[in-house]
């Protein structure tokens, strides 16, 4: 059993979190600093981080040049090139990579044994969940709370969100301070919607009081 909360960092990388990225999500670069405070936060006190990242080859459905953006996209967070890496400070702990490919679950569990650990889920398509390897590594941490963070809130985090909802056992908080969005639809209609799945909204200073008074 790991040590609880586990910490979700969705998405974080160049392409959406700077100005000058492939498909900015506008104001990302503004929790920046919030996301390496978390990040922070985690490997300090000894928890895990798991992220998952968009890692893109030309060929995969999402990417287009004639792009609809709700299925479809520019090309972004290409497979090895400066897009594709994470923002912010994550510390000096070994990092394990999950790839696209099926893993066997035995390296699965051994990736999931590590304590603390700090894995980054590679993904091809909007929801983590599509990655083969994703369901069987949670299967293996039995993660009892999870705090997720990340862009974009309308889009990636949300699959992280509506995904680990359907997992019963499993203690769901959001920080709306390290969160942007794309704006398909208005932040406070998906907070909402969080909250009647049971998920806490909170601020990154509300999350630690609440972890302090237990």
């Amino acid at each position: 059993m790991k040590k609880n909360p586990l910490f979700w960092d969705v998405d974080t990388q160049f392409d959406f979190m700077q100005p000058e990225g492939r498909l900015y999500v506008p104001g990302a670069e503004t929790i920046i600093d919030a996301v390496s405070q978390v990040r922070r936060f985690a490997l300090d006190n000894g928890f895990s981080i798991l992220a998952d990242v968009d890692w893109h080859t030309p060929d995969n459905p999402e990417i287009s040049d004639h792009p609809d953006y709700k299925t479809t996209f520019p090309p972004h967070c290409m497979a090895g090139e400066p897009g594709s890496e994470r923002i912010g400070y994550v510390g000096t702990r070994p990092i394990d990579f999950v790839p696209v490919e099926e893993m066997d679950v035995a390296d699965l569990r051994r990736l999931a044994e590590k304590e603390p650990f700090h894995i980054v889920i590679r993904k091809q398509s909007l929801s983590v969940f599509d990655n083969p390897n994703t369901d069987r590594l949670i299967d293996a941490i039995e993660p009892k709370q999870v705090v997720v963070f990340g862009v974009a809130l309308d889009f990636c985090v949300s699959y992280v969100v509506k995904g680990l909802a359907k997992r019963s056992g499993t203690e769901l908080t959001l920080l709306r301070d390290a969160v942007k969005g794309l704006q398909s639809r208005p932040d406070d209609d998906i907070y909402d919607e969080f909250r009647r799945m049971g998920v806490a909204i909170v601020t990154f200073d509300e999350f630690k009081r609440r972890l302090t008074c237990g």
